[in-house]
C-alpha cells in the first residue's frame, strides 16, 4: 500500500492529478515520427553491427545492434525535441 500517513496519500493523489499540458501531445503526429525514428535506428543499428569487424560471432553482433539501435534512437529523439522546442 501507499502508507498510513497523510503525506504519502497527498503525494500519491497529486501524482494522479490530470495535467492540462497532456493535451499538447495531441497537436503533433508523434506516432508517425516515432515510427520513422524506430525504422531509421533499426536499419542503422543493424547495418553498423554487421560492418563492425571487432564484434566476432552472431551474439556479439546482435548485442551491438541493440546498442546502436538505442544510441540512434536517443540521438534522434533529442534532435526532434530540440526542433520542436525551437520551432514553437
Amino acid at each position: 500500500m501507499i502508507g498510513n500517513n497523510w503525506g504519502n496519500r497527498i503525494i500519491f493523489l497529486t501524482l494522479l492529478a490530470y495535467s492540462p499540458w497532456a493535451n499538447a501531445a495531441d497537436l503533433v503526429p508523434w506516432k508517425g515520427y516515432l515510427a520513422a525514428v524506430m525504422m531509421i535506428a533499426l536499419i542503422a543499428g543493424t547495418w553498423l553491427s554487421i560492418k563492425n569487424k571487432k564484434a566476432e560471432g552472431r551474439m556479439a553482433k546482435i548485442i551491438m545492434a541493440g546498442v546502436y539501435f538505442w544510441l540512434f534512437t536517443f540521438a534522434q529523439l533529442i534532435i526532434l525535441a530540440m526542433v520542436y522546442h525551437f520551432s514553437s
